[in-house]
């Protein structure tokens, strides 16, 4: 039988079906690597830490995450999906549309004022600033999706009368600032104590009312009773 015919050289032989890469072990890596980064910051963290954590190899590491840019960003994408499905579960409960933006609002500010994002917030963002690049690519895995979640539901009330919105991605982007505020950047610092469940769901409802009264349609308040004076 002769011998088959070599291979040129600037044609690759096809690569042999390998082991399918196991799921999860690509959790364990993506929850080593979140608790990591969020208590050493992204600098502070290397692969080989990360496979240590995660009780892989490096070899299976880098099978799953080419790099630490791109490991990072399936953390905060994950972390993202999280946030946006507890928020739509919240959202989703029934209710008025105010009562339903003040619900997702509390949900919003229960993971906002998270030790984790906390800590995320005081570790990542001094790395973040040094580096556009994965500066955009943390925004557009992680606040982008949260604002394009929040905009749907804006835009939905928008086509059934509830509100008056030209631009729901705008009017997302208010409605987050007016829950978040600055308490996320004075629990970064130190400022404040994180804010009790009690504390989150005033702020909750009283900043809807806020969003309500600037953008509510037909005249309606959107069925949002109001809150208590403090």
């Amino acid at each position: 039988m002769p011998d088959p015919a070599p291979v040129p050289p600037n044609i690759a032989r096809p690569r042999a079906p390998g082991r399918p890469r196991d799921p999860a072990k690509r959790v364990a890596i993506v929850n080593a690597a979140h608790r990591l980064f969020v208590l050493h910051g992204l600098g502070g963290v290397s692969m080989e830490a990360v496979a240590a954590a995660a009780g892989v190899s490096k070899m299976t590491l880098y099978s799953h995450f080419k790099d630490k840019e791109r490991l990072f960003e399936e953390v905060v994408s994950s972390t993202s999906e999280g946030m946006i499905a507890e928020m739509s579960r919240t959202q989703n409960a029934g209710g008025t549309l105010g009562e339903a933006l003040a619900a997702l609002g509390r949900a919003f500010l229960s993971l906002v004022c998270s030790t984790d994002i906390v800590a995320a917030e005081r570790n990542l963002m001094a790395a973040l600033a040094g580096n556009r690049r994965l500066a955009e690519r943390f925004y557009a895995a992680g606040p982008a999706r949260t604002e394009t979640a929040v905009a749907a539901v804006l835009r939905a009330a928008a086509a059934r009368g509830e509100l008056a919105i030209d631009d729901p991605a705008e009017a997302a982007v208010d409605l987050l600032a007016l829950w978040q505020g600055n308490v996320l950047k004075r629990l970064s610092l130190g400022l404040q104590a994180p804010p009790s469940a009690e504390e989150i769901a005033l702020r909750s409802q009283r900043k809807t009312a806020t969003f309500l009264r600037a953008y509510a349609g037909n005249g309606t308040s959107a069925g949002l009773a109001k809150a208590p004076e403090s």
